[in-house]
């Protein structure tokens, strides 16, 4: 009987120290601020603009079109007309030839252009919500450690009057030291994440901008896939060029000397078919992605109606645990538990609406996604 009393006054002493629910509420604010300093507000579309402004691939890219452009007027200085045809002239086959050629390369590093901007425009977003993501996930953690703490408190208690044993403790122990670790993780995950995305905008890596927009979950809509995907398709800049690439073949497939030599009309035949495949080829490729990336997006989507109302069953279980508490029904430990366990399912989806954004810009233009993963 002794031994119960011991552990009612040291429980007692231990939930009514400082760190009950006033303390446990005031600190976590504090610890959000230290890792946020006072910053400029940053609109999603001004991170946007800033990145394709510093961007050195779309600088490059830039710098393409009018290197194409350049080499184009060149070849074409050196036709005086647009001839109806050429066989028979050596000369003007070829010359000819390198002005489809180029007009092509020209016409395509347009496109590259354009692929450049709406990748740079695409991981913008994916590094901006990334951040928002990952103060999310340092605020779970560090619930996650208050938790232990008291889980830690308590467990000392009784161990010291005998009601738990060693390797019991020494399990708790060992939870409440991976909740530390998992804080300290998330915060390195944080700052890496604060890192990249300054580098991608021009700005110093210390640099802790206050991020305005926030993540909105919004299903995607499609009225018709099949049509929806057609239309995605043909704006696909790698299928156009497939698309122009059997263009050129089939002008070259008049030309006996475009290569400088003889080519027989058997192979330049080949050649148009060999264009034509790798132009449905592409096609089918990038429907493939394009439903995959439709698919992922609703089965994200599927998931998202459980996790809100298990949000808000955690918020009503934590309003319900704050009033027992100002009561004295129940411990600030309980507390802590209530708090750690939403800040969980936030967390979680927080993650899971910044991955469904992502994947619905992707869906849109699948060609950013494709080059962005790709470049790692």
């Amino acid at each position: 009987m002794r031994k119960y009393l011991v552990l009612l006054v040291i429980l007692s002493l231990l939930l009514t120290m400082p760190g009950t629910l006033s303390a446990f509420a005031q600190q976590e604010p504090a610890a959000a601020g230290a890792a946020q300093p006072e910053a400029t507000g940053l609109s999603l579309k001004q991170a946007v603009d800033l990145a394709l402004v510093h961007s050195e691939s779309v600088q490059k890219a830039t710098k393409e079109i009018d290197r194409t452009y350049d080499i184009r007027e060149e070849s074409n200085k050196k036709i005086d007309y647009v001839p109806t045809q050429t066989e028979g002239d050596t000369e003007l086959e070829i010359a000819w030839s390198r002005l489809l050629a180029d007009d092509l390369t020209w016409r395509m590093s347009s496109k590259k252009l354009t692929i450049e901007q709406d990748k740079v425009a695409l991981g913008t977003c994916q590094k901006y919500w990334a951040i928002i993501s990952g103060l999310d996930k340092v605020n779970a953690a560090q619930d996650a450690v208050t938790k232990a703490q008291w889980d830690l408190r308590i467990g000392k208690a009784t161990f010291v009057v005998g009601m738990i044993s060693q390797p019991t403790l020494l399990a708790i122990q060992a939870q409440a030291s991976q909740a530390d670790a998992s804080l300290t993780a998330a915060k390195n995950e944080l700052e890496n994440a604060y890192i990249s995305f300054d580098q991608l905008i021009g700005a110093p890596t210390t640099e802790r901008p206050n991020l305005t927009d926030t993540l909105n979950y919004i299903p995607l809509s499609v009225d018709n896939l099949d049509n929806e995907v057609s239309r995605i398709v043909d704006a696909s800049p790698s299928v156009w060029l497939a698309q122009e690439s059997v263009k050129l073949q089939s002008y070259y497939k008049d030309m006996v000397m475009y290569k400088g030599e003889y080519t027989p009309y058997e192979i330049r035949k080949i050649e148009v078919e060999q264009a034509e495949l790798d132009a449905s080829s592409a096609k089918k490729i990038m429907k493939e992605i394009i439903y995959s990336l439709y698919y992922n997006v609703k089965t994200l989507e599927e998931t998202q109606a459980a996790l809100q109302e298990s949000i808000k069953a955690s918020e009503e279980n934590l309003r319900v645990c704050k009033l027992k508490f100002e009561l004295g029904m129940v411990t600030s430990a309980d507390v802590a538990a209530a708090q750690a366990t939403l800040s969980d399912l936030k967390q979680k989806y927080i993650q899971a609406i910044s991955q469904h954004a992502y994947l619905k810009l992707a869906f849109i233009k699948p060609w950013a996604h494709v080059s962005l993963s790709t470049s790692g």
